[in-house]
């Protein structure tokens, strides 16, 4: 699990979630400071998603075509450039739009690396590697909106901008010069079939209760992800609970410190008893972090939402994505990759808008029930959809 071939991509993930933990804590807060309006600033998240339900598929078409390499550096590029863009902005529509351009860097880089990572595993041990490899991105997290918080009260919120442009030249470098090309050659493509225990994907990977198991999956951890941590939360805490802007920072790390910690022991859980026995519980711990926050008006409860939100997802983001690179194809790893970054655009897309006009057409007390409902329901059909190609067979590999 630690080789020459997985640990730049540890690096590059560190970095990613480094910048990103410092653009997720400015990101809502620089909107609202510019609008004064919570259902632009979820407006704005959720188009956001617009670029990566384009270019997820079109990302993995280009990698099964090209490469993965060109677009593992093409992507953070792209981000970085919309970042120092947005370090200069001072009106929304200027941000609005250099937010949209970098999302394309971001679905670039999430399919592809996703790519990268299930050419160099198997299923025996990709629910660790996913796990450290999510590790890797919650330590950035962790650090990023804390060192985030301080620098928006010296500096303000654009200097943290330049903080993720910065992280993502870092990733440029790192991808250019360590990660070496895994993409198969054209004959190695053509040779390749369905391992014998995946009958059901030979004719179309799409048609398949699994394929409905994994949509379900990351889009509603994508919406729940997108609604709270991304959109609302920030908003909710310091202009309905009254924290400062630093206090918000330490709730995102809080989160993405209990993620941090579950991640490996998750990853062992998912590689043991399957991904299923992973992703249900991550789905209905989202479910109870949005069902405290319906009922949160104090600190304390905050608080506790964050930290079972934050145990909810580092569950669910390693699994899923595990789930989804053992339903995928060798030949067509990257398209079949590349929607499944499409769906949790979609999933990206659908929660800040819809839970973001709830929360200001009616309450946030509604607005967080509602999630809360939804996510449970997912949790249902995940459990009763789909086939678990992992943990039975513990020697088995990638198909």
């Amino acid at each position: 699990m630690f080789t020459p071939a997985t640990v730049p991509i540890y690096y590059s993930f560190f970095a990613w979630g480094f910048g990103t933990g410092a653009q997720q804590l400015a990101r809502p807060l620089f909107a609202y400071a510019l609008t004064g309006n919570e259902f632009l600033v979820a407006l704005m998240i959720s188009m956001n998603a617009i670029p990566r339900i384009v270019t997820g598929p079109l990302t993995g078409y280009l990698a099964d075509r090209i490469g993965r390499k060109p677009l593992a550096i093409l992507g953070p590029g792209l981000r970085g450039l919309s970042n120092l863009g947005q370090f200069f902005a001072t009106d929304f529509p200027t941000f609005f739009a250099l937010e949209f351009m970098g999302q394309v860097g971001v679905s670039m880089w999430g399919t592809t690396s996703n790519v990268l990572v299930a050419d160099i595993t198997t299923t025996s041990e990709r629910g660790r590697v996913q796990a450290l490899r999510q590790m890797s991105t919650r330590m950035g997290l962790v650090a990023g909106p804390a060192l985030g918080g301080v620098l928006a009260v010296a500096f303000g919120f654009p200097s943290l901008f330049l903080l993720n442009a910065v992280t993502k030249l870092f990733i440029v470098v790192i991808v250019w010069l360590k990660v070496e090309e895994t993409r198969p050659a054209p004959m190695d493509m053509e040779k390749a079939r369905p391992a014998v225990h995946q009958p059901t994907l030979a004719a179309n990977p799409y048609a398949t209760r699994s394929f409905v198991a994994v949509a379900v999956a990351v889009a509603f951890t994508s919406l729940a992800s997108a609604a709270i941590l991304l959109t609302l939360l920030p908003v909710y805490a310091k202009e309905v609970v009254g924290v400062s802007a630093s206090a918000v920072g330490l709730l995102i790390s809080i989160a993405a410190a209990l993620s941090f910690i579950v991640a490996y022991p998750n990853g062992m859980l998912a590689d043991r008893f399957g991904r299923k026995a992973s992703i249900v519980p991550a789905l209905l711990f989202l479910s109870l972090a949005s069902f405290v926050l319906s009922a949160s008006g104090a600190y304390g409860l905050l608080v506790l939402a964050v930290a079972v939100h934050g145990i909810g997802e580092g569950m669910a983001m390693g699994s899923n994505q595990a789930y989804a690179m053992d339903q995928a194809p060798e030949a067509g790893r990257g398209r079949f990759l590349g929607v499944v970054q499409m769906v949790q655009a979609l999933g990206a897309f659908v929660g800040p808008l819809a839970v973001g006009a709830i929360y200001q057409g009616i309450s946030p007390a509604v607005a967080f029930t509602m999630l809360a409902a939804s996510l449970a329901i997912a949790a249902a059909v995940v459990g009763v959809s789909g086939r678990e190609p992992a943990g039975r067979r513990p020697g088995s590999r990638a198909p």
